[in-house]
């Protein structure tokens, strides 16, 4: 089976996100984090290390796309939840929170 790509290539979501420019939504990821400044070190550090083998699809929202990947950090399975503002331009983190079941990946199945 072909692997999928991602809608939004990840040398330009990581090189947005390393210059900082990026925004976490308020949702899940801040209740796993005491302040919305450990929360955006931990997208920063999540989104640095993204491969595409842990891209798992591309949904649609309201006006856009946005790229999931099932990842690992901190000894467990985290969804992420992203997509590019090119008006702006930055990357919007939509969800960041522990994965609630297993999410089938590039790479296979990412467990909680």
């Amino acid at each position: 089976m072909k692997a999928r790509a991602p809608r939004f290539p990840l040398v330009r979501v990581k090189a947005l996100v390393g210059a900082g420019s990026f925004f976490v939504q308020e949702t899940k990821a801040q209740a796993f984090h005491e302040t919305y400044r450990q929360a955006a070190l931990a997208v920063r550090e999540v989104c640095a290390q993204l491969t595409e083998r842990q891209f798992a699809r591309t949904g649609s929202l309201t006006w856009d796309e946005a790229d999931v990947y099932g990842v690992r950090y901190q000894q467990r399975g985290w969804y992420l939840k992203l997509t590019i503002d090119e008006t702006i331009p930055e990357v919007a983190i939509i969800s960041f929170h522990p994965l609630e079941r297993p999410l089938r990946t590039n790479a296979g199945v990412t467990k909680p």
